[in-house]
């Protein structure tokens, strides 16, 4: 049966359960259920997953400097190759010992947090026109009201890009395009401060003011299929760390003759076969 007819299969019963009568006696098999449950959500997100690899592949080197999108992919790459060198299926994985096998989940760590961190500190090429900077220059300076946390938010965005931003336009009376580097946080911010300013009509503020909002919400797409990655990859090391515990587990005495025994006593119960205590023998039990 093709993965197509399953899945269709899968969303006929997730239908069938949106209905079911629990009320009437019928059987319920929950595992059928669920089973399906588990088709749709996996399918789900295999298709969010390859959305989220479709926008790095189109938007990336639009949005980002080119070094830096080869560097998130050897980052990337190296959490990946490392899991697949060390598969706990491997003969040689198995032969680990257990201290060896903490190494592992310590490096893994270590490239893993490294590559989201790079993610977290990604700078992204944000283009202005001279009029679009003017616009967002208006009301952040002479129109938005700010309470007394968003304030702070203002001093934060000032320093960490809307200073530069003015000086690099000051600095060039001529030019129509500005092009800035600036981190997702800063964005957020910019986003947070002028969301809910309101222009009126359909005049050139709202062109500017939809031109902005537009390009914020693009780069920050971008930085959410990252993430969407980031997710995938920390999925794919929860399996693999799964696989490693089996393994520790295996080199555990104690733990393997727990598992012997709770296998005898399911072999016992299964046949009916019934465990007699052997009692120490004594010279009194031989009459001496």
């Amino acid at each position: 049966m093709s993965e197509d007819k399953n899945f269709e299969l899968a969303l006929d019963k997730a239908k069938e359960l949106e209905s079911f009568d629990f009320t009437n006696g019928e059987e319920f098999n929950v595992q059928e259920y669920y089973s399906a449950l588990e088709k749709i959500a996996k399918k789900n997100q295999n298709l969010k997953n390859e959305e989220a690899e479709s926008i790095v592949d189109l938007q990336a080197s639009e949005l980002i400097d080119g070094s830096f999108i080869e560097e998130l992919k050897v980052k990337r790459l190296t959490v990946e190759n490392f899991i697949r060198k060390y598969d706990p299926n491997k003969p040689e994985t198995q032969q680990l010992e257990i201290q060896d096998v903490d190494k592992l989940y310590a490096v893994s760590n270590y490239l893993l947090n490294s590559y989201i961190q790079y993610v977290n500190e990604m700078r992204f090429i944000f283009v202005l026109t001279k009029d679009e900077f003017k616009f967002l220059n208006k009301i952040l300076l002479g129109e938005i009201g700010y309470n007394g946390d968003e304030v702070f938010n203002y001093a934060e965005l000032y320093q960490g890009f809307w200073e530069g931003v003015q000086e690099k336009v000051d600095a060039d009376k001529s030019a129509e395009v500005f092009s800035f580097t600036v981190d997702i946080k800063m964005l957020l911010i910019l986003h947070h401060l002028i969301k809910d300013h309101k222009v009126k009509g359909r005049t050139l503020d709202f062109k500017f003011f939809q031109n902005v909002l537009y390009k914020i919400a693009k780069i920050n797409k971008l930085f959410n299929a990252y993430n969407i990655i980031i997710d995938r990859i920390k999925s794919d090391r929860e399996l693999w760390g799964a696989g490693l515990d089996e393994i520790m587990k295996s080199k555990d005495p104690e733990y393997m003759a727990q598992v012997a025994q709770e296998a005898q006593e399911k072999y016992d119960a299964e046949h009916g076969v019934q465990t007699t205590e052997i009692l120490d023998v004594t010279d009194a039990d031989l009459g001496k």
